[in-house]
Parts: structure tokens; sequence; C-alpha cells
């Protein structure tokens, strides 16, 4: 399995991919077009693919901020985490995980945080196992 940055020619393996599992789809398109214009900001976006025989099997976004009153460094908000449901229990996640780590290490962040729908209790579990404390509440409101 590798983890790399997301190519353009990925983006639809990823839109199948994440419609899949969150059962939810967006346009491919603007999709396409947001990617051309973030895809070269690597001090606040990264777009990470798992791949395994050539083949899109896990996904996560992650974004890179400042926030005011928190001094110099950043914070990473991660979103879209998932691997593909017949190659779960291999260690996709957890890689995907692990390079969003190393990464929000590398550019100086002091804070993952995340959003998880609150019946998406194996996830948890697994969010868990892997150090991360679900002793806060998130919310959130679409505008």
């Amino acid at each position: 399995m590798e983890i790399d940055d997301l190519l353009y020619q990925d983006i639809e393996e990823v839109h199948a991919l994440t419609s899949l599992v969150f059962e939810e789809s967006h346009d491919l398109k603007e999709i396409k077009d947001l990617y051309m214009k973030l895809h070269d900001d690597k001090e606040h976006y990264r777009f990470l693919v798992a791949k395994q025989d050539n083949k899109v099997v896990g996904f996560l976004s992650m974004s890179m901020a400042y926030n005011l009153l928190d001094g110099n460094k950043k914070f990473v908000t991660l979103w879209w985490v998932c691997a593909h449901p017949d190659y779960r229990r291999q260690g996709i996640a957890t890689a995907l995980l692990q390079r969003a780590e190393y990464l929000a290490k590398k550019h100086d962040c002091e804070l993952i945080c995340f959003l998880s729908e609150n019946e998406r209790k194996g996830a948890h579990e697994f969010y868990i196992k892997n150090g991360y404390n679900m002793g806060f509440k998130g919310f959130m409101k679409e505008l």
C-alpha cells in the first residue's frame, strides 16, 4: 500500500469511494475545479490517497490554519477519512492518519480536530484506538 498526495487522475476514484462510504455524492466537475485551485497550496491543504495495486482504497482531506488567539502554531481539520469497505482492517485508515499527523508536525501544527457523525460508532472506536480524544462535542451548521 502507498500513501501519497491525490493526483488529478485519481479524483474520479476518490469521488466513487467517498460516495460509497458516506452515501452522498457531490458534483464531480466542482471537485475537479476546486482541486485545481487548491492542490498546489501544500501549506494549507493536503488530499491524501491510499493505493493498493494502483487502485484508490482510502482517502483523507486535511486543511491547516492558524487561530489568531493560539499563537504561531497551526491546527489541522480532517474531513472524509475513509477506507474502501472491501479493504478495511488492513491498516489503510491508520496509515492515512499517521501520514496526516506526520504532515501536521512537519508544518508546525499543534492540534488535529475533526467531526464524526454520532451513528458512526465503529469509526469512533477506530479514532480512540489511534489516540484521539472524544471528550469534546462538535457542532456544525450547514449554510
